[in-house]
């Protein structure tokens, strides 16, 4: 606590992951904990030495690529179309700004590893499980709905982030030799959040997760089951499994629109002129007339940066994916799999947890045995001996 409290990088780096699940305005607009970043990366910043892992290095130098190509591709269709509102569902304006952002979050994390080893980690992971703890907790003094999204704006947004504070849990427990009662008192705020937002793809990512982390450490998953089966019989789950069943009945009987045209997919196929170079994220009354998702984005992390960024967008992102994974033991890279399957039918790169996550996976991957004590490694310890300007 004293090494916490002594570092202003390591408080602001809590404040700002304590301000992520917090909104307070419309979605798409500047939240508190994105203002609050104006105070974390200066900090953060100041004392940098501009030194990298090798590994970190890499991955960045093609995470920036990316970046650049998105500012170049949305601010070259905002001009042509000569549209140049900051929202609306033809406006470029902010979509670049984005990925701007979440980049230098990733920048972010990875700095304050490199400068604070577990310590870092430990802070993270404990502020993150704090808030799963805070708000299922309030879950039971809330008016809430069939489908809830508590301090988010939509459900979708708690089941995103109930995933996300699940896989970084299981990624770090390990690590961190975080105590069989927290880890798995954790995973159950998570696994109930995602409950609660009636997010299939939240559920369904928990309980891989949940049937990755068995292979590990059985008593975590033991521990969870037998709480979620005590907590599915009371309060706000019962009226969960009665909405996703109303769900899917209803969804059987109204339509039969497929996967693919409920997620935009068919913008796709319906535009392929717009794929050597991406149609940008925008615009969207472009194509309103003849897609099934009409005025909004596709929903699909996949299916927007290939139809938004075309041909090379995607292939910058595929590599930077894969140095970010590349060298990974297996099961590190399998915790992956629930939060990449869930981005097949959402948009969630725009989600900074998932940033901070990517962060977090490609320092673990190449770091030494876990500590002996229960205390975070000096910072001596993470300064890498591969350590080179960028």
């Amino acid at each position: 606590m004293r090494r916490f409290l002594a570092d202003p990088a390591l408080v602001a780096w809590a404040l700002y992951m304590a301000l992520i699940p917090i909104y307070v305005i419309k979605s798409g607009l500047p939240q508190p904990g994105d203002v609050f970043i104006l105070i974390l990366l200066p900090i953060v910043l100041r004392r940098w030495d501009g030194k990298l892992s090798p590994e970190v290095r890499r991955a960045f130098r093609m995470l920036m690529l990316f970046t650049v190509w998105v500012v170049a591709v949305d601010y070259t269709w905002m001009f042509l179309t000569g549209n140049f509102k900051p929202s609306g569902p033809d406006s470029f304006l902010l979509y670049p700004i984005y990925y701007v952002y979440n980049t230098l979050i990733f920048l972010a994390a990875c700095i304050l590893y490199l400068r604070h080893g577990d310590l870092f980690l430990r802070v993270t992971v404990l502020v993150v499980a704090g808030l799963a703890y805070l708000q299922a907790a309030m879950s039971f003094f809330m008016a809430l709905g069939t489908r809830s999204s508590l301090f988010f704006n939509n459900p979708n947004q708690l089941g995103f982030y109930a995933l996300l504070a699940a896989t970084l849990i299981a990624m770090t427990h390990r690590r961190l030799r975080l105590r069989l009662w927290f880890a798995s008192s954790a995973m159950l705020c998570c696994g109930y959040l995602a409950m609660l937002s009636a997010s299939r793809a939240a559920v369904g990512g928990v309980a891989i997760l949940l049937a990755l982390l068995f292979l590990s450490n059985p008593k975590v998953i033991v521990v969870t089951c037998i709480a979620t089966i005590t907590l599915s019989v009371v309060g706000p789950i019962a009226r969960v499994f009665d909405a996703a069943e109303n769900r899917m009945v209803n969804r059987s009987k109204s339509s039969q629109v497929t996967f693919f045209e409920e997620r935009g997919y068919d913008r796709i196929t319906q535009h392929p002129e717009y794929l050597p170079l991406g149609a940008g994220e925008g615009g969207f009354t472009r194509w309103d007339e003849e897609s099934h998702v009409r005025l909004m984005e596709i929903h699909s992390s996949a299916g927007t940066i290939l139809f938004s960024y075309g041909i090379l967008g995607s292939l910058l992102f595929l590599l930077f994916g894969w140095r970010v994974i590349r060298g990974a033991p297996l099961r590190l890279v399998l915790l992956l799999l629930p939060p990449a399957m869930y981005t097949i039918a959402h948009h969630g790169l725009r989600f900074t947890l998932l940033w901070v996550l990517l962060s977090v996976f490609i320092v673990l991957k190449r770091v030494g045995p876990p500590t002996t004590d229960r205390i975070a490694a000096p910072a001596a310890r993470s300064r890498l001996p591969m350590l080179s300007r960028i």
